[in-house]
């Protein structure tokens, strides 16, 4: 027990603890929230929105993937992947199929739109992250990657736990 008023009071774990969650929460999402303000005006003049712009980048690394693999490969919930497909099908983005090995799959591809958008999408990305890392040394970069990508392992692990608690799937973005 402290006594007298020189010594500085006990923390609060409380305190200590909504302290962490706004370092680890508030300033990620904060980042996010301009990015997507970024990428909503940059990809615009050509015709993808933010929901579109990982499918079309995912899609002409991995032509023909199955519709299935696209939530983990883009980190969506399975819901959004049909809807997201038909927009992006609709703009003519994108054609499916069904998949030849497996009748009950589809495969997607990319159209020759989408492999003329895929550069922009990928330069767009690419400013938004050298305009934002340019404050860091390489080292300083390779370590807040390092880190940032624990910390997605983490929050993916968690999320798990989540659907278990609840007894299904977790939305995402």
């Amino acid at each position: 027990m402290r006594t007298g008023g020189l010594c500085p009071p006990e923390p609060n774990i409380s305190m200590l603890r909504e302290r962490t969650l706004e370092l680890t929460c508030k300033w990620i999402t904060l980042a996010n929230r301009y990015y997507y303000m970024y990428l909503a005006k940059a990809l615009a003049p050509y015709g993808i929105n933010t929901s579109q712009y990982l499918f079309i980048a995912v899609l002409c690394r991995e032509p023909g993937i199955t519709q299935d693999k696209l939530p983990e490969r883009i980190g969506i919930n399975k819901s959004n992947v049909t809807r997201v497909l038909a927009q992006l099908e609709e703009a003519g983005f994108i054609r499916r199929e069904s998949n030849p090995q497996d009748k009950r799959t589809t495969t997607v591809h990319p159209t020759q739109r989408a492999y003329e958008a895929y550069p922009h999408i990928m330069k767009v990305v690419a400013e938004w992250d050298a305009a934002t890392t340019s404050m860091f040394s390489e080292e300083e970069k390779q370590t807040l990657q390092a880190l940032l990508r624990r910390l997605a392992q983490s929050a993916r692990a968690y999320r798990g736990q989540g659907e278990a608690r609840t007894g299904g799937e977790v939305e995402e973005g």
